[in-house]
């Protein structure tokens, strides 16, 4: 029960308010009912104020300057100043009103505003002049029963809820002054053109309605055009330079500016030629990330944002939104620098993976080039007892070959940045060079099938031969009836080529990650293959994974072979 007199109470302020007020009017405000009347509106307001919080408490200077306020009030009281105090009373009213959603939920403000226009310009403002007119008495008949009909609907509309948003001062300022220009006009219309008042109120609405649909159409004029809506805000708060123009330059710099640090300079200097900025100084996350430029002034404010803090210095003491806009204009060079930040550490962990990846490739070609020199050497042991002979011409055709592999290995060694120089053989020839490479090695060769002629990057061929035959024999030492076989073919000048095992499947989360990441490797990087996909991209070859099942593992490599050049 409470709780709902409490809110009909609420929803009674604005409606009682304006009826204690035009009460005091009808009963004439100078006697004694009209000025406690004009009391208990007072009171009225107060509770139903937007300014200051009704739960707050007033001190005993606040009290007083309250208790003064009112005793100046009623001491000065006339027709003029009750025109002054519904002036700003309708003013509040219209700043709470304006801001809020639909027609609905203001309807009750609304209406109470018109009915204090209507006082004011039809009651209290004819009741100051030092004429009379005869159509004065009609006026305030008038405004009386406006007052009687449109009170009574404040009433009952007001479903706006208690405590609201707090009122636009541009929007008090606003209806302030357009009331103020009204009464002004239709007064110096009525003395200077000598007309009834009524005429000459008709004159100033007219003037003043076409003044301020003049306003409102410059200010937002459509069709395309931007209007002072767009410039005002554009510059309102960016004295010399707006927000737009700092955030083009900001990011313009950004993309040029080649370090954090020319970035912070670059950006201070454009920052001077900002007014009432004498100088600035900055540090940032690093110790060695600080500057400076200009000089600091007796008025100095701090920002921090993002690891920034800027000091500013200004020849003068610096306003509120002075510091609103140096604020914003710190926050926004905050996160460019961020991002510039961001965008070298990021080309700093590229460089590192760039040598991560060209050490973990010259690892594992060091490490296939070395299973081909244990071969190798293998072959030549065993054979040298039976075949002197052989094993030397096996020596003579395999050694300048693994050292053509080791040269080239070092020269990628020495020149990281440089793309590999592949070396191009026929199929045939590649072929017949890697079965003699791999003739110590348990590797079954089947017969190459189709073209021998065609060109194929060999050294691409070994890596991927190489790493697969690795990869297998690492198996063999858990299974050791694998057996690995090689095949290969070149038809329409299409070469394929491909190592098969007869080993266990690889496993599924291994799969999804093969030739696109590193995987887990127990004896190196895990990242031979990886490196081969990406060479082999890069030379318009596809390396994959054709059949991995139980007894059936095969990786294969394929792409499209140049032509044999023509004999001259």
């Amino acid at each position: 029960m409470h709780r709902s007199f409490r809110h009909w109470v609420d929803r009674s302020l604005l409606a009682g308010m304006l009826g204690l007020f035009h009460l005091a009017l009808l009963a004439n405000f100078v006697s004694p009912i009209g000025r406690m009347l004009l009391m208990a509106h007072l009171g009225a307001f107060l509770l139903w104020q937007p300014l200051v919080a009704n739960s707050r408490r007033l001190g005993a200077l606040a009290f007083v300057l309250l208790l003064c306020a009112v005793g100046g009030f009623q001491l000065w009281l006339s027709w003029i100043s009750l025109a002054a105090w519904s002036s700003l009373l309708a003013a509040l009213i219209a700043a709470r009103a304006l801001p809020r959603g639909g027609l609905r939920e203001h309807l009750a403000a609304l209406l109470g505003f018109a009915y204090l226009v209507i006082v004011i310009v039809a009651w209290l403002v004819p009741r100051g002049l030092p004429t009379y007119d005869a159509a004065l008495p009609l006026f305030s008949e008038f405004a009386s029963i406006a007052g009687c009909v449109l009170i009574p609907l404040v009433w009952i509309l007001d479903r706006s809820p208690r405590r609201q948003a707090e009122p636009d001062p541009v929007i008090v300022v606003v209806v302030l002054l357009a009331l103020g220009v009204l009464v002004l006009t239709a007064l110096a219309s009525m003395f200077l053109n000598r007309v009834a008042y009524p005429w000459a109120l008709l004159h100033a609405v007219v003037a003043v309605a076409g003044a301020l649909a003049l306003a409102g159409w410059l200010w937002y004029p459509r069709g395309g055009f931007s209007g002072f809506g767009l410039l005002l805000s554009r510059r309102i708060f960016a004295s010399g330079m707006s927000l737009e123009e700092w955030l083009q330059y900001v990011a313009t710099l950004a993309r040029r500016a080649t370090s954090g640090e020319q970035f912070m300079h670059e950006a201070a200097q454009r920052l001077l030629g900002v007014p009432n900025i004498s100088g600035l100084t900055w540090e940032g996350g690093r110790p060695s990330f600080s500057g400076r430029s200009g000089d600091l002034s007796q008025a100095v404010v701090c920002f921090e944002h993002a690891g920034l803090r800027v000091t500013i210095g200004s020849a003068y003491p610096v306003d509120a939104p002075t510091l609103w806009r140096w604020d914003l204009m710190v926050l926004i060079l905050a996160e460019f620098l961020r991002g510039r930040e961001q965008a070298e550490e990021l080309s700093e962990v590229g460089y590192l993976r760039a040598i991560h990846e060209t050490g973990a490739r010259l690892t594992h070609d060091v490490k296939n080039e070395l299973q081909s020199l244990e071969t190798l050497l293998w072959a030549v042991e065993q054979g040298y007892a039976r075949d002197p002979e052989g094993a030397r011409e096996l020596l003579r055709r395999q050694l300048p070959a693994l050292v053509g592999r080791i040269r080239m290995t070092l020269d990628c060694l020495r020149h990281p940045d440089e793309p590999d120089h592949d070396e191009h053989l026929a199929a045939g020839a590649w072929w017949q060079r890697l079965r003699h490479r791999q003739a110590g090695a348990k590797v079954e060769f089947w017969k190459f099938e189709g073209d021998l002629d065609p060109i194929v990057p060999a050294a691409l061929l070994d890596r991927f031969v190489d790493n697969c035959i690795l990869n297998a024999t690492e198996k063999r030492a858990a299974q050791p009836s694998i057996q690995i076989e090689i095949r290969a073919r070149c038809v329409d000048k299409t070469c394929c080529v491909e190592v098969r095992d007869t080993g266990t499947a690889i496993p599924s989360p291994i799969t999804e990650r093969l030739f696109r990441r590193p995987v887990q490797s127990n004896n190196g990087l895990g990242v031979g293959l990886l490196q081969v996909a990406r060479q082999a991209e890069a030379a318009s070859w596809k390396l994959g994974l054709s059949e991995n099942r139980d007894g059936a593992v095969a990786f294969q490599i394929i792409g499209a072979a140049e032509s044999a050049p023509s004999p001259t």
